[in-house]
């Protein structure tokens, strides 16, 4: 269940905002707790929670969205933010804070849509996906995060991973399509490539960072390092 603040004093405008939130749960089946502060300092005390994205206006009584954001980021660098504001020059330096985006007032819902589409895409890569891997002598489960990558010979798939090597058969076509979503990318017809775990690129060589180096085909390279610099600029 994905956690969401609203850090907003205008009631109005944290009500619209709400509305819209629960408006898209309603329409995709997907499940949101809520809580709505009215100034920043209480946001910033509530230290027992944790949030996974926070819609917060610029204009605070008290001390501003733009201060809150940087005392939080002192101590939380996951929490994805975005910014609420009628304050288009604020706006711009919300990047400064390490903000996702931000919306300009009035809200619409299409604009809140696409700004929490693409926060909920970040939630779900970070908590990553179970599989469960039918490796002899017995099934193991592990989360998509604690792959390194993924190597395809003969139709079979190993997972190279934290815990070690698992093998069994199957599809690198048909588990891509899987991991997709939580930054998975082949960069070449052998390999499916944790984005997380790149340590270097360097010419045609992959350095992942438990060591291994893979290469890089041609036919590959230029969709690979996009999706990469898709993903750096995500972070």
């Amino acid at each position: 269940m994905v956690k969401i603040a609203i850090v907003e004093d205008n009631d109005a405008a944290a009500n619209k905002l709400l509305e819209y939130l629960q408006r898209y749960a309603a329409e995709n089946g997907e499940q949101f707790t809520y809580a709505r502060y009215g100034e920043a300092n209480t946001f910033l005390e509530e230290k027992e929670r944790t949030f996974d994205i926070v819609f917060m206006d610029i204009m605070l009584p008290g001390i501003s969205g733009m201060e809150a954001a940087t005392r939080l980021r002192k101590s939380n660098t996951q929490t994805i933010l975005i910014f609420v504001t009628n304050m288009t020059n604020y706006a711009i330096k919300s990047y400064e804070v390490d903000a996702l985006d931000y919306i300009v007032k009035p809200i619409t819902y299409k604009r809140v849509v696409f700004k929490l589409r693409k926060a909920l895409q970040i939630v779900s890569a970070s908590e990553g996906k179970l599989l469960m891997i039918h490796d002899h002598p017995g099934p193991v489960q592990l989360s998509s995060n604690e792959i390194y990558y993924v190597e395809i010979r003969q139709h079979r798939l190993t997972y190279h991973t934290v815990r070690g090597e698992y093998t069994e058969t199957g599809s690198l076509k048909g588990l891509r399509e899987e991991l997709t979503p939580y930054h998975f990318a082949c960069c070449n017809a052998c390999y499916l490539v944790n984005l997380k775990h790149i340590f270097r690129v360097k010419g045609f060589i992959l350095t992942m960072t438990n060591g291994d180096e893979l290469k890089i085909s041609q036919p590959k390279r230029k969709e690979f390092m996009s999706d990469l610099a898709n993903y750096l600029g995500q972070r």
